[in-house]
């Protein structure tokens, strides 16, 4: 049985958790057949001085009477929209849409809408997916067109290698927040930090107009110069303390470099405790000894392990308990649910990640999944 989202009060807490809340409230709507009545308030269609402080105040004022002792709850969206949802013919809703429409009255369309469940239970899923905002990004640099980019040469390894040298690599740095779902329902709570390298705005800013994937193998290359340099900075004393519960995605054949080494020595035993490593399946197919040799080292000083899978075909040939690692990474495509059979006894132990959309977390929560990564379940401030 699917948990229970937990009562929210409008307007308080994370807008992040709400849109879990009501995209897991309507997946449930439908699959009981609950009929609700809903009211849409897209405040994003309103010109900007409408959307101030004073008018977010009317707003509050015109949906008080949902705040009185009633079924009714209130979700605020990620971009500012709400959704209230209330029994059908309730007359708090009638009252709250009544002072609403004195409210808008100049307005040439009123930006509210009425819905009804389990009807229109898609069109308020992809309200939720469009309130989304995207993560923050490093700048993106405007890549040449595709006629004149170039594989990467043994020349741009060496200038890349110049380059890292010098670069600061912050602002190319993304942290991905991975977060746990209480069995109540509860807004997501961080359970550690994927760390990583923008990739294409780092070769954008590095190497103008080359395109790595035509040359997969001096791409490796480069990708591990990028990684052991991230690694190096890492490594400082301070930034090893401000880590926390970590994550990185590494080749195993990094985790032998000095600059590895040198981090693993000043995380020591404690901060070693908090960071997970993730290992691409595919490199635990291409070299095994090698896959092994990282888990193993990994493992023994302290590190949990994660195998990344990006293709779910995969899935059946590399079972967790075989390969001895203690987390499963998979990414949300339309085809994951067809391998649902061959997913670990212990679902706890697996992270969907790519979650940005209703459909993959409504599947993953059903699944038993209760660590996600992805903008849907981003908390936010």
């Amino acid at each position: 049985m699917s948990p229970q989202p937990a009562p929210l009060r409008p307007f308080a807490g994370p807008r992040g958790a709400d849109a879990l809340a009501l995209a897991h409230f309507l997946r449930e709507a439908v699959a009981a057949g609950t009929v609700r009545d809903v009211l849409h308030l897209r405040l994003t269609a309103l010109e900007a001085g409408l959307r101030r402080g004073h008018h977010q105040r009317l707003v509050r004022d015109a949906l008080a009477p949902l705040l009185r002792p009633t079924r009714a709850r209130v979700f605020e969206l990620p971009n500012g929209d709400i959704v209230a949802v209330a029994p059908p013919e309730g007359r708090h809703l009638r009252e709250a849409e009544g002072e609403l429409a004195i409210l808008f009255a100049a307005e040439e369309a009123p930006p509210f809408t009425r819905r009804r469940l389990p009807e229109e239970a898609a069109a308020l899923l992809a309200a939720v997916e469009d309130s989304l905002t995207p993560g923050s990004a490093p700048p993106r640099r405007r890549p040449a067109p595709e006629a004149d980019r170039h594989p990467v040469s043994a020349a741009d390894l060496a200038a890349m290698e110049r380059g890292l040298g010098h670069a600061g690599l912050a602002r190319f740095l993304v942290r991905r927040p991975v977060c746990r779902l209480s069995p109540d329902g509860g807004g997501p709570d961080i359970a550690w930090e994927e760390w990583e390298l923008a990739w294409p705005e780092l070769c954008a800013a590095l190497l103008p107009g080359a395109d790595p994937a035509l040359a997969p193998a001096l791409s490796r290359r480069l990708r591990r110069l990028a990684d052991r340099r991230l690694l190096t900075e890492l490594a400082r004393p301070e930034d090893a303390r401000r880590l926390g519960q970590a994550g990185l995605s590494l080749a195993p054949e990094t985790v032998a470099e000095p600059e590895f080494l040198r981090l693993d020595a000043a995380l020591g035993p404690e901060g070693r405790a908090r960071m997970t490593l993730s290992l691409a399946a595919e490199d635990a197919l291409a070299d095994p000894a090698g896959f092994a040799f990282a888990r193993d080292f990994c493992r023994l000083r302290g590190w949990r392990v994660a195998l990344d899978l990006a293709a779910p075909a995969l899935l059946p040939a590399l079972p967790l308990a075989r390969l001895e690692v203690d987390l499963l990474r998979l990414r949300w495509s339309a085809a994951l649910p067809g391998f649902a059979a061959a997913l670990p006894e212990d679902r706890g132990r697996v992270v969907l990640a790519g979650a940005d959309r209703a459909a993959a977390i409504g599947w993953g929560w059903e699944a038993g999944i209760t660590l996600f990564e992805g903008r849907l379940l981003r908390p936010r401030g």
